[in-house]
């Protein structure tokens, strides 16, 4: 369970338990932007300077929901900064005074930041017990309210622990819940649709369709899920308008959808391309959808193809009989021999068939295991700013705030700044998605990395944290030139000393080259932060496995090593630097004959 999705979970519900305030309660306001805004940042003094204030605000108009949400909130930034004692500290200290003050909703507050703090730990066995504890607290003292925010995550924890039944068992509960909120709501429909259509449950399915139609059209919902709409299609056998539809869904998901409805109309060579291309499609991004039909579909297509085989050999062994009784002796040893080569060829070729489906089979189910937790990851870097856009959002529409030009103008900020977020995390998937389905780039001749290094050193100083200088050194002549792509290359740079920048706060940033026997040496020292040993391995990686399970990594790095490697050359961090961290790429002075007659072609 990624620890940003439970940080912003409490948050929602800090948002959702805020009382009525009057006018005279901007300042509190001010305060709650404030914590929201600390809650994600590594400021230990601002945070807690602004919770303080405004724990004893609440505690002076009364606001005890407010109140102990905030002190949870202060568990929880422990726990987000791997302080787990502390945090455990402060729970127990929540703990203490609900007990005293006689307060359920306190009481409560212990048992909801409890759990989130397992999740921290990975310990997801007893965040689940925590969890059910909330629900079963919150079911005896606040009868009438929704507890649906504990069995959602009670909900993608089963997900977690691959116990769909479980999973499916709290969707129900969700639908059941008092006032649940339309968002509650719409996320357990959708879990119960996907469900459905994988068991091929129509009545079931068209049921929940039907619901989910009516909470967008009362509660003013977006659209419903695009993959949805093609699934109705699907169930209701209107495969043409469901192709159509498919235009409309991502290239992964419009790809498994059409081998899907191909292999339901029976068209199983259009079914084999668009299930091929869906598998490229997986080999570059790691995502996969509906596991168990694409599994069926491997399984399907074996035996159709078995049966095939088996039809020829039929047809051919009724020629050869004719053939056999008007030729002579001769002749027909002859046909028998050709025959039994053939037939082992055949089942060699069959075999290697076979083999190779399996292996394609344990592939696609290694993806399956990954789907739920890599669309959780997304779903998960994208609410984290979305969540912060309703809420202030909703503030900025609401006629009892009587925000200030300021007030209105540092929250629009905010907003701008949670969706600028979004914007980068798509087009970093997208640029990922772009180099590693590139089997070569063209190549761009006489190109100096004299000058392409300063341009980029120049255009990203302006990044720079206050005191922290950014250096250009060179050994090499402004007209000495390799054989590259220039705008791979400043993608690669971009990247490199965004990274840089991102974890320098005081000190140096320099970027150098030389030449090393045929190769060139790019060097992009820092003085941050530096990379722990236990991480160095996995900096490269888009995923890394932390509790048994993979977590989503940034995609700068990634996409560096995306690009060197279609540029023939590699990168690496240098382990015996310690002031920080350095990174050097290696790339070739001239393009291989391969990378020019490929550029060529392209």
């Amino acid at each position: 369970m990624n620890r940003i999705k439970s940080l912003l979970l409490l948050l929602v519900l800090c948002l959702s338990t805020l009382p009525l305030m009057a006018e005279d309660d901007m300042h509190i306001i001010k305060l709650q932007s404030e914590m929201l805004r600390l809650i994600k940042t590594n400021d230990k003094g601002g945070f807690y300077y602004v919770t303080e204030q405004l724990k004893a605000e609440c505690q002076k108009r009364g606001y005890e929901r407010m109140f102990y949400t905030t002190w949870g909130n202060q568990a929880t930034y422990e726990s987000a900064h791997l302080e787990f004692s502390k945090a455990e500290t402060i729970a127990n200290d929540i703990a203490d005074y609900a007990e005293n003050q006689q307060s359920h909703w306190g009481k409560y507050i212990v048992l909801h930041t409890k759990a989130i703090n397992s999740l921290y730990r990975q310990d997801f066995n007893t965040a689940e017990k925590e969890f059910k504890k909330a629900v079963e607290f919150r079911h005896k003292y606040f009868a009438g309210e929704s507890a649906a925010e504990d069995l959602q995550e009670l909900m993608k924890i089963a997900d977690h622990n691959k116990d769909y039944q479980a999973s499916l068992e709290y969707a129900y509960r969700i639908l059941d819940e008092p006032n649940v909120s339309p968002l509650h709501r719409g996320a357990a429909l959708y879990r119960l649709s996907q469900f459905a259509f994988t068991m091929n449950k129509k009545i079931l399915f068209d049921s929940v369709y039907n619901e989910l139609q009516a909470l967008k059209n009362t509660e003013g919902l977006e659209a419903i899920e695009p993959i949805v709409e093609v699934n109705n299609l699907v169930m209701a056998g209107k495969y043409d308008e469901a192709l159509q539809e498919c235009e409309k869904l991502s290239p992964e998901n419009r790809a498994e959808r059409m081998a899907i409805i191909y292999h339901r109309m029976g068209n199983n060579m259009k079914a084999y391309e668009y299930m091929s291309k869906f598998k490229e499609i997986h080999d570059s991004i790691m995502l996969v959808s509906q596991g168990n039909l694409v599994a069926t579909f491997f399984m399907q297509m074996s035996n159709d193809r078995l049966n095939l085989e088996q039809k020829i050999l039929k047809e051919e062994n009724a020629n050869l009989r004719l053939i056999i009784y008007y030729s002579i002796i001769i002749i027909i040893v002859i046909i028998l021999a050709i025959i039994i080569w053939q037939n082992r060829r055949r089942i060699k070729h069959l075999e290697k068939e076979k083999e190779k489906l399996a292996s394609d089979f344990k592939s696609a189910e290694k993806a399956f295991d990954m789907k739920n937790e890599f669309i959780s990851q997304i779903t998960s870097q994208l609410r984290e700013p979305l969540n912060p856009i309703e809420g202030f959002t909703e503030i900025l529409g609401a006629k009892e705030y009587d925000l200030q030009p300021d007030e209105r103008k540092e929250l629009s900020h905010h907003i701008k700044r949670s969706a600028n977020h979004i914007t980068k995390l798509i087009d970093e998937l997208a640029e990922l998605s772009f180099y590693e389905s590139k089997k070569s780039l063209p190549i761009d001749y006489k190109l100096s990395p004299n000058h392409t290094l300063r341009y980029m050193v120049d255009s990203m100083r302006s990044r720079c944290k206050p005191g922290v200088r950014m250096f250009f050194e060179t050994d090499l002549p402004d007209d000495f030139v390799i054989e590259q792509n220039e705008k791979a290359l400043e993608v690669l740079m971009k990247h490199l000393l965004n990274n840089a920048t991102q974890f320098t706060e005081k000190g140096a940033i320099t970027v150098s080259c030389s030449e090393y026997t045929d190769k060139l040496h790019i060097y992009v020292t820092d003085m941050g932060c530096g990379i722990s040993p236990e991480l160095r391995k996995h900096i490269f990686d888009t995923f890394v496995e932390i509790g048994g399970s993979p977590k989503l990594n940034g995609l700068g790095l990634p996409i560096c090593k995306a690009i060197t490697k279609l540029c023939g050359g590699d990168i690496w961090i240098d382990t015996s630097y310690t002031e920080g961290a350095r990174f050097i790429v290696e790339m070739p002075k001239k393009a291989t004959l391969r990378g020019k007659a490929q550029s060529a072609d392209e």
